[in-house]
């Protein structure tokens, strides 16, 4: 699967400015699409049909701001933006990272970068096909306390839910519900990069803020309770090191502990490179996909990409009624490989697929994570 690799580091609370350009050339993405598959014997627990069909999509595409020359096309049409993410609107169900305050006001916390966009990014996406985002990253709460009370106040008027940002703990870590295709969908997310976000806006039991994951239990906890509550799970984690195409071994730890809870898909963000994907056991990992609606489009940050998994809705229904698939009920997973523009909104790659193939066999040999559905 061809995940991006990039070769120096663009952070996520240190991006680099449009203009700036990375010390190495990225190796090119190429157009076409590939996947990684296994076959599986459905169980007969339900017949299929337009309401319960045997096989639903979850899309996964990384960090969105709309800074600088993103800007304008806030003012663009529902028509524009309809097709303008088109594996996003295809999918049942698809999410990304809003990695920005929700404010036109407040003043900027004392940090290199800081992000915000008007409400109105939030219908944008729902234009485009999103269906759920992640605000549990380092850059919700760039414009401090008047910039919280904004961004709750857009979130309480979303066209769709927000995970991991609330008005204290309880709703931060709460999971966001979806019914997808008639298959309860819970999706938790948290931050576990351990910078001022996480040190002074962490949500507690009175206190606004972002899920966080640098300590274990409550995040741990909320996930084992969405595991118990719903038919499938999905935690959007904010994690890695910055400019690595390869996961740090606490991503691989947090993994193995979300895994363990029992959550089945587990992507995440903020390396501003595409990461490998595969399974370990029965959960599925997205390691990371890169940048999405980005303003940085320098050499190293603008590989992208759009992570479209394949579940097995039998099974999941079948686990349901009380029988345990033996494998993972991700059955397949495709990375569509995108490069983002000058203007910050990803395209189809004109690369070879030459280089699409090195960047991929790399990612995954440095994931370590198996390329068929495991058990456990």
């Amino acid at each position: 699967m061809p995940l991006l690799a990039a070769l120096t580091v663009a952070g996520c609370a240190s991006a680099p400015p449009p203009a700036s350009d990375d010390s190495a050339p990225e190796a090119s993405p190429g157009p076409a699409q590939s996947s990684a598959s296994a076959s599986a014997s459905p169980s007969t627990s339900s017949p299929p049909s337009p309401a319960n069909p045997r096989q639903i999509t979850l899309a996964f595409a990384g960090d969105v701001h709309f800074e600088r020359q993103l800007a304008p096309l806030l003012r663009d049409g529902k028509d524009e933006w309809a097709t303008r993410l088109p594996e996003l609107a295809a999918a049942d169900f698809a999410m990304v990272n809003l990695e920005t305050a929700l404010t036109e006001r407040g003043s900027p916390a004392a940090k290199t970068y800081t992000f915000r966009a008007p409400p109105a990014a939030l219908d944008v996406l729902s234009s485009a096909g999103v269906d759920a985002v992640s605000m549990a990253n380092n850059h919700a709460a760039d414009y401090g306390r008047t910039g919280i009370e904004d961004t709750l106040a857009a979130i309480a008027k979303s066209p769709i839910p927000v995970a991991g940002f609330g008005k204290d703990e309880s709703a931060a870590y709460a999971p966001v519900s979806v019914d997808v295709q008639g298959v309860r969908v819970g999706i938790v997310a948290a931050t576990e990069i351990a910078e001022e976000t996480y040190a002074n806006h962490s949500a507690g039991p009175d206190k606004p803020g972002v899920a966080q994951n640098v300590e274990r239990d409550r995040f741990t906890r909320a996930a084992t309770e969405a595991v118990r509550d719903h038919d499938l799970v999905v935690a959007y984690m904010h994690w890695g090191t910055e400019g690595s195409t390869c996961p740090n071994e606490r991503q691989v730890e947090t993994a193995r502990v979300l895994g363990d809870a029992g959550v089945d898909v587990i992507v995440g963000t903020h390396a501003h490179r595409p990461q490998g994907s595969g399974w370990t056991g029965r959960t599925f990992v997205g390691y990371g996909t890169g940048n999405f609606v980005w303003y940085n489009a320098s050499p190293g940050s603008r590989s992208s990409g759009v992570l479209s998994v394949s579940v097995d809705a039998d099974s999941v229904r079948a686990r349901k009624n009380g029988q345990d698939p033996r494998t993972s009920v991700v059955k397949a997973y495709e990375w569509a490989p995108k490069i983002i523009s000058g203007g910050g909104v990803p395209q189809d790659p004109t690369a070879s697929r030459a280089a699409v193939t090195q960047a991929a066999d790399a990612a995954k040999r440095c994931s370590g994570l198996a390329q068929e559905p495991g058990s456990g």
